[in-house]
């Protein structure tokens, strides 16, 4: 009995180690809903969780705009061809307008997914997992050119 526990036990946190988060499942799903053309295979996601009123995360689109001109193509840790940066607006609502406002045009909206109280950006490689979260909008540059490969 004692060795059925101690096997228990050892699946089970292997597997809630290995767990892909539940919001990378929801973008990944929505990427191939809303953008088939959009090839995810070995692709780091960026993902911005953002509002209107909140200055910080309106920079963080901005930067991580920025961040997907510059490695959309490049050799990353954990996503070999490149970056893919997406933006959810909090509300659920379009807000193409305000992104263009602030020049963050490149940025690939998401207004299908529903987001609850989560940290403002993530960063998953391409098995799913963690690489970053809650980026400072002037560490987001300097926190995806350390995952470039040399």
């Amino acid at each position: 009995m004692r060795k059925f526990t101690l096997l228990f036990l050892f699946v089970a946190s292997t597997t809630f180690i290995n767990a892909q988060s539940d919001l990378y499942i929801k973008v990944k799903k929505a990427l191939r809903e809303d953008h088939p053309e959009i090839s995810l295979d070995k692709h780091l996601i960026a993902v911005n969780i953002w509002s209107a009123n909140n200055q910080e995360s309106r920079e963080a689109n901005k930067q991580f705009n920025k961040n997907y001109s510059i490695y959309e193509f490049a050799k990353l840790k954990g996503g070999l061809k490149g970056l893919i940066c997406v933006s959810i607006n909090k509300e659920g609502e379009s807000a193409t307008f305000i992104l263009n406002k602030d020049g963050a045009t490149k940025l690939i909206q998401l207004n299908s997914v529903e987001v609850t109280n989560t940290p403002s950006n993530f960063v998953f490689d391409d098995q799913g997992q963690e690489v970053y979260k809650n980026i400072p909008s002037e560490k987001i540059f300097e926190s995806i050119n350390k995952l470039i490969t040399r």
